[in-house]
């Protein structure tokens, strides 16, 4: 027994219960503190309107010496591998892969582009293989187990490939020599290092975007065609999960990945980060920008794109309905105007 007079078990925890409530309550306070110091400290062109202009000594636009067109080497090559999309045994499979926000944001594509009488629904199937907390990292390996691989997760989880195949694939009575086009959208969780570090984060990202390359060219031998969206806005984010400027950032990631791919099939040089990228040896599909999504919160850019805070979750991180709805009718539109996807429209 207790002696009377003395704290009860009962009142310890009940006090202990309210110093973690105190707690909890005061770390939340903080990152929205946080949060809206993020919002307001970062301030960047996106990399369509840098142009030639630099971020941190980078140089901005989406292709090199700033410009914003796909340069006419590596234009004319995505349009020759583009007449080549062709459907396999009746289909063949435009497939997105990465994250959370591009499975939210390619499901809402999927039934737009279900609903449009001006796609092809003929010899086209789309396939959403992106998932929930399936960030870079779990995307780099053709065929081994990313966490016994090293990727970081609180439980099992498969070779992302093999559950597109189980999953995705075969219950659609497809295979994966009919995908052939593939969207990406994804990300690191937590990042900590931003440019002009040499370790920046930004670096790390690019080489996983290369890895990434080589492990869906080598799942999907008929791979020709792989656009590339960075992050939408992240200056509202409530949690460290892919802050500013970090997402903002990841857009440098993905314009060098396709530089290096660039550079390489001219010199033959590989590029020390994103590694073997030659598109005509088999080793990765071609590469280039699918819809470029940031913009400097409210500020318009050029082509009058903002994000406002009610388009975002509470988490500021991920895109509520109306933030999904802006994402997917970008993507739609992308397709739908492309040079690159002659195969996406109704013939």
């Amino acid at each position: 027994m207790i002696p009377h007079g003395h704290t009860t078990v009962d009142e310890i925890l009940r006090g202990t219960c309210v110093r973690i409530l105190k707690c909890l309550r005061h770390q939340f306070f903080l990152l929205l503190l946080t949060s809206a110091l993020w919002a307001q400290s970062f301030v960047a062109k996106p990399l369509p309107d840098l142009g030639p202009g630099k971020y941190k000594g980078f140089e901005g636009g989406l292709y090199e010496k700033g410009s914003n067109e796909v340069p006419r080497d590596h234009a004319a090559d995505g349009l020759a591998l583009a007449a080549q999309v062709r459907p396999i045994r009746g289909k063949f499979v435009l497939l997105a892969i990465g994250m959370s926000n591009a499975t939210i944001e390619f499901r809402v594509f999927g039934q737009m582009a279900a609903a449009d009488t001006g796609v092809n629904h003929t010899t086209m199937a789309v396939i959403n293989g992106a998932q929930g907390a399936m960030t870079a990292c779990f995307w780099r390996f053709a065929t081994e187990n990313p966490v016994q691989s090293g990727c970081r997760a609180p439980r099992p989880i498969p070779n992302q490939y093999d559950r597109i195949r189980d999953e995705l694939l075969k219950p659609a009575g497809l295979a994966e020599d009919q995908v052939e086009v593939i969207w990406l959208k994804n990300a690191d969780p937590r990042p900590t290092v931003a440019l002009p570090a040499p370790d920046a984060d930004a670096y790390a990202y690019e080489r996983e975007l290369g890895e990434t390359a080589r492990a869906a060219r080598t799942r999907y031998p008929n791979l020709k065609l792989m656009f590339i969206s960075s992050r939408v806005y992240a200056g509202y984010a409530a949690l460290p999960l892919n802050p500013e400027p970090y997402a903002y950032e990841y857009g440098f990631s993905v314009k060098w990945a396709i530089q290096s791919q660039i550079d390489q099939m001219r010199s033959g040089k590989v590029d020390p980060i994103a590694g073997d990228l030659d598109y005509k040896k088999g080793a990765a599909p071609w590469i280039a920008w699918g819809p470029y999504l940031w913009a400097d919160g409210t500020v318009p850019r050029s082509d009058g794109l903002t994000w406002k805070p009610s388009e975002f979750q509470s988490d500021g991180t991920h895109p509520n309905k109306e933030g999904v709805n802006k994402v997917a009718h970008m993507l739609l539109d992308f397709f739908e105007s492309s040079p690159y996807a002659p195969w996406f429209k109704k013939q």
